[in-house]
């Protein structure tokens, strides 16, 4: 005996609209993503640099020496445009160059889509932490460098504080 049961389903224009409904969802969704994802990465390598710093002042006050940041793979490149790697070592001749008999503290990877130009009033390619936590007078500014578009800056004052700006001098990033 055949039993009358309801059956439902849908039709062809039902999913065709429901899948064109979903494709413009998405197409809208996406570059947000993708915004949000850039964005949380920018956030990340401030947090990074700014632990850096933070590192290197605290190594300078415990071990009570001149502790200093460069750029470079294994030894300081000399450059104010921070990529590749950050170099956190005691710099026992004070000179901001990471020499043989120093001990290197720390190497932190800067991401390879990313740089730093360091700024500061002496124009020196390093930052130095004097045992008591204080700059070796470099004061100046981080500016985080997303290929040529300045993202944030993180300012450096002469107590060896490091704060966030909103504000990133576009020029530092060109070239």
């Amino acid at each position: 005996m055949l039993r009358n049961q309801n059956q439902h389903a849908q039709t062809l224009p039902e999913l065709l609209v429901t899948l064109s409904i979903l494709a413009i969802l998405i197409g809208f969704v996406t570059p947000a993503v993708g915004s949000l994802l850039q964005k949380n990465r920018h956030i990340s390598e401030i947090n990074q640099l700014h632990a850096s710093l933070n590192f290197a002042r605290s190594m300078a006050i415990q071990t009570r020496t001149m502790v200093s940041l460069c750029a470079g793979e294994q030894s300081c490149e000399g450059s104010r445009n921070w990529q590749g790697r950050i170099l956190i070592f005691v710099d026992k001749n004070r000179n901001g160059v990471l020499d043989d008999n120093e001990q290197l503290l720390k190497a932190v990877d800067i991401n390879p889509r990313h740089r730093w130009h360091w700024s500061n009033f002496r124009q020196q390619p390093y930052m130095s932490f004097r045992p008591d936590g204080m700059t070796h007078s470099l004061n100046g500014t981080f500016t985080l460098c997303d290929q040529q578009l300045a993202i944030r800056g993180l300012v450096i004052n002469i107590t060896g504080r490091a704060i966030t700006s909103q504000q990133a001098d576009p020029d530092k990033c060109q070239g």
